[in-house]
């Protein structure tokens, strides 16, 4: 008899229904476009570049599959990228020279075209994810890292969150509920498994990140310093979280050269913990009103025959396998959850 009460209970239980918060989707959307424009050189029924535009529907109809979120937010970079950064560090992305190729379709003759198309899909992309139940967020001069970290920090914090991107710098924000999911190695990364990969906890990732610095950003780390030699050379990196202080104070009391180097750039290694920071978001009051006005205005409906219509008449054919079909598997779930924040 008791048996039969549990599983009643039970059964109650797991027909609660779900809430749009309970599983959110945070999506590094410039991380995730640039990924599908350099992999997919597809075009259309009359020959034009689409495979970014089309990559991308596709990695977040996988991403829905592999995540089942109840809610997804998709941020990009705002205009003129991380003032802040900048101003912090005048060389942040300093590196990245216009005018070098990411792929190798035949379509493209010059880096020009290759730039127009990349430019032209992303906008049209954007009209595409109009009709999707989904929240686009972009906020002039602060990346999608800064507004990733602030709902994750502050608006959702302690909710269940998956984010997708690329960006090592996100697995300083993993623990029992945030995860990252990884597009380029298809795994999500929990606190075990940022662990056994780095051989370094999440809670200590942004000391490791300011350590070894980041090239693609133009952030310098220490000379010599690897991967493998950081845990080795600061075991204390492994068991409880540390500050850049503690790192500095620890090699004062440490013989070697690459204790002396630590030590020498413990000004650089500062200004490498502000600016890969994702743990405290310092954003400016307004960047925060901003934010949370596109949320208050709550995410978009499924509207399937106007994306239908953008669909055909950009000629994408069986780009999508039948668009209708690919809709409803992919966001009827979503959109009906969707419609419980509008009650």
């Amino acid at each position: 008899m008791g048996n039969s009460v549990l599983d009643i209970l039970n059964n109650i239980n797991n027909d609660t229904p779900p809430h749009p918060n309970d599983k959110i989707l945070l999506i590094d959307g410039l991380n995730l476009y640039i990924r599908a424009f350099s992999a997919n050189g597809a075009v259309n029924d009359k020959g034009v570049p689409v495979g970014g535009m089309v990559g991308f529907l596709k990695s977040l109809a996988l991403l829905i599959r592999e995540v089942n979120p109840t809610r997804i937010i998709v941020t990009f970079d705002g205009k003129g990228g991380s003032k802040r950064r900048r101003k912090l560090h005048p060389g942040y992305k300093g590196n990245r020279k216009p005018g070098k190729r990411l792929t190798r379709w035949d379509q493209f003759q010059t880096v020009e075209d290759e730039q127009y198309s990349m430019a032209t899909q992303l906008s049209r992309l954007s009209e595409y994810l109009e009709n999707l139940p989904l929240t686009t967020i972009v906020v002039d001069n602060i990346e999608a890292d800064d507004i990733i970290s602030y709902l994750v920090t502050t608006t959702f914090k302690g909710d269940k969150i998956c984010i997708a991107s690329g960006d090592q710098d996100f697995l300083q924000l993993v623990d029992e509920n945030t995860t990252v999911w990884s597009p380029s190695k298809k795994r999500f990364f929990t606190p075990d498994t940022v662990l056994k990969e780095y051989n370094i906890p999440s809670f200590n990732f942004l000391i490791y990140k300011s350590l070894l610095g980041d090239q693609s950003d133009n952030i310098t780390g220490v000379r010599g310093l690897g991967p493998k030699k950081i845990p080795k050379l600061l075991p204390e990196i492994i068991k409880s979280p540390l500050s850049i202080t503690d790192i500095i104070e620890y090699a004062s009391t440490q013989e070697g050269e690459m204790f002396e180097r630590i030590i020498n750039n413990k000004d650089n290694l500062h200004l490498n913990y502000k600016l890969m920071d994702l743990q405290v978001t310092d954003i400016s009051g307004h960047a925060k009103m901003k934010i949370m006005e596109s949320l208050d205005c709550n995410s978009n409906l499924l509207d399937k025959n106007s994306f239908i219509r953008l669909y055909n008449n950009d000629f994408l054919g069986e780009a999508l396998g039948r668009p209708e079909q690919w809709l409803n598997n992919s966001f009827l779930r979503l959109n009906t959850l969707i419609k419980q924040l509008e009650k």
